[in-house]
């Protein structure tokens, strides 16, 4: 599911900055190439594993280097589906929204 009123594309930052406020938001970078950067929040219940999704896009320099911009993408909510792989039409449960609020609201004051 695209949280498509979040807010948070768009936001632009250097990926250091970026980086460490999606850490104190709760997200950890899994996946990364050269020019993007999935920030990941683990949600699980008895029924599945799922993860709200940020990426960060690379304008100008490569990831690993704090002073490289990126630009932020919109959220995605998705369950995983072992051994599939990921449903991105999930919807997301009442007991994880709360939680997810605080994390985009978080990411939005730090960032904007």
């Amino acid at each position: 599911m695209i949280l498509a009123d979040t807010g948070i594309k768009g936001i632009r930052g250097t990926f250091g900055d970026v980086e460490k406020t999606m850490l104190k938001a709760g997200f950890v970078r899994w996946s990364w190439d050269y020019g993007k950067a999935n920030f990941d929040m683990k949600f699980s219940n008895e029924e599945s594993d799922y993860y709200l999704r940020i990426q960060a896009h690379t304008t100008q320099g490569a990831l690993e280097n704090p002073k490289a911009k990126v630009v932020l993408d919109k959220p995605i909510f998705v369950r995983h589906i072992f051994p599939h792989g990921l449903d991105s039409s999930a919807s997301i449960p009442e007991a994880f929204q709360e939680k997810i609020d605080k994390a985009i609201a978080s990411i939005k004051e730090d960032l904007s």
